[in-house]
């Protein structure tokens, strides 16, 4: 167990005034309410709050996504429902709405956490808005916290990822929507590139970029500009302690960075533009 998943334990059982690690919810909803993309109702839902992530990338982190409240992730999926959650100008989203289908998340295993939400919001309350502040202050303080396991954080005010960013000790963030949105977006998040010439006209505008590369030919364009492998499959260090993916919040001169297209379809689209 990483140094901050410890401190976090020990701060929340304080907080709560409980003596349990079981009395930690596993699975708490953020914030709740209209789209930014369409007006439908979304949830943005923080899971692995009490027990530690196995995601061999990121390593331990909370697990933040954004999801629809009407369509279970992998629903939303095949019906082509989630535009909602995820933009257009993301090249991965669903085929039914016009993507690649590459998505590198398994939706199938985000219906536990998407039907723990739905319990979350009975009890919190399901009409209106849930701000953050709706927990005890300080509540994430030590966390390291990953800003859109699923779905595209564009999709939630700009307001909340502040709000978090402000609170938690680590997090990082990636949107692929990021030519639509204001500057101020470019602080926490990464520009979620999959294209060269995407690549340039992030780093041109001020972003630092996260290349998603379909081709060899692509890594090298990526290394050519100065970014660096990630590092997690170049060295073997997760998100968690690399913490580079955190938008221009420490700088924006430092590096971008680029990963193989990953996941199964991802994989056999490389393999499928690759000579």
């Amino acid at each position: 167990m990483p140094p901050w998943r410890k401190r976090f334990r020990s701060h929340l059982k304080a907080l709560l005034d409980i003596t349990r690690i079981d009395d930690i919810p596993r699975t708490v909803v953020l914030w709740a309410g209209p789209s930014r993309l369409d007006g439908e109702p979304i949830m943005v839902v923080a899971s692995c709050v009490r027990v530690p992530s196995e995601n061999w990338k990121t390593e331990d982190m909370i697990q933040v996504a954004i999801m629809s409240q009407n369509h279970a992730p992998m629903d939303a999926w095949r019906l082509g429902l989630d535009g909602s959650v995820c933009p257009t100008s993301c090249i991965h989203r669903s085929r039914p709405r016009g993507g690649r289908g590459s998505c590198y998340v398994n939706k199938s295993r985000l219906r536990n956490t998407w039907n723990a939400a739905h319990t979350y919001l009975t009890e919190h309350g399901k009409d209106g808005r849930i701000e953050p502040d709706h927990l005890p202050s300080g509540y994430f303080a030590f966390a390291h916290m990953r800003f859109g396991m699923e779905g595209d954080p564009s999709a939630i005010p700009l307001c909340v990822w502040r709000y978090l960013a402000a609170r938690v000790a680590r997090w990082t963030g990636y949107t692929a929507d990021w030519s639509n949105l204001s500057g101020g977006w470019s602080d926490l998040f990464m520009a979620s590139v999959s294209s060269a010439p995407g690549m340039r006209r992030a780093k041109s505008t001020g972003w630092r970029p996260f290349f998603s590369s379909f081709n060899p030919k692509d890594d090298a364009a990526a290394i050519a500009a100065g970014l660096r492998h990630c590092l997690a499959e170049s060295h073997g260090i997760g998100c968690s302690r690399c913490g580079g993916c955190d938008g221009n919040q420490k700088g924006h001169k430092r590096a971008g960075y680029y990963l193989p297209t990953h996941g199964n379809v991802g994989t056999f689209l490389r393999k499928q533009s690759t000579p």
